[in-house]
Order: C-alpha cells, then structure tokens, then sequence
C-alpha cells in the first residue's frame, strides 16, 4: 500500500498541477506539468533537511505541499487557495494506506434520489419523504 501505487488517483484530483512521490520501493515517479519536476525534487531536498513532516511553499500563484507519511514522500504543486488545500493532507494521509482504483465504485451504494432515500432509512430513525397518495383541499 503506498502513494505510488496511487499516483494515478491523486493526479486526477482537480487543482493538482503536478505531484511527485518517492518511496523506498521505487524511483521517484512524476506526474503533471514537467516544469515543476526539479522544484518539487529540490523542495523535496529541503523537507529532508528540515527534519518536519510537511512543509508548504508559496511560489508566485502556486502552493507546493511536501509531505512525509511513514517513509514515503509526496510533493503536490496546487494554484495557492485552490479549495483542494483543505483535504489534501487527510486524502494523502488516506491514499498512503491503501491502492485505489479509479473506475472501481461500491455496487451498494446508488446515486440521485434513490441513494438518499437508503442514507436515511437506514438506523437513523428519520424517512425520506414519500410522495402523497392524496391531495389536500
């Protein structure tokens, strides 16, 4: 289980511009615009010698996330404010743990109305509201 085997996953998300993940394991793997490739490896020098477990780095309009999740280590290259920033630590933190598929989806769970109406029946002692058989005068 590790970053690498979901590069793939994290690549995808929307606002990413570039990421780059080194793990024991493996070389260093890239993805995204290939002008961030030597800034993310320096900035990656610089988490190692600065002995934290992340680090944030602001370039012109760019945010750059390094971050160290048991000995694998990930840098991502988002536009600084980009809404992604507030889950990306709890997502790399998640993805470290487990390989993800992209085109795999839970067959229990549904989507639109049909899916609420399970969230709600299920254990929480509220329904969903059901259409009226009658009309009221």
């Amino acid at each position: 289980m590790s970053l690498f085997a979901n590069i793939d996953h994290l690549a995808a998300a929307k606002g990413i511009i570039a990421l780059l993940v080194e793990t024991p394991e493996h070389a260093r793997e890239f993805r995204g615009l290939g002008r961030w490739q030597p800034i993310l490896t320096s900035s990656m020098m610089l988490l190692s010698m600065s002995g934290l477990l992340s680090i944030r780095l602001v370039i012109d309009h760019h945010t750059l996330i390094l971050q160290k999740e048991n000995d694998q280590v990930i840098g991502v290259v988002i536009p600084t404010g980009h809404a992604i920033a507030k889950s990306l630590r709890r997502m790399i933190r998640r993805l470290a743990k487990r390989p993800r598929n992209l085109s795999s989806r839970s067959k229990n769970s549904s989507s639109g109305v049909d899916g609420e109406r399970n969230r709600f029946s299920r254990n929480s002692g509220i329904s969903a509201v059901q259409p009226s058989s009658h009309i009221l005068r």
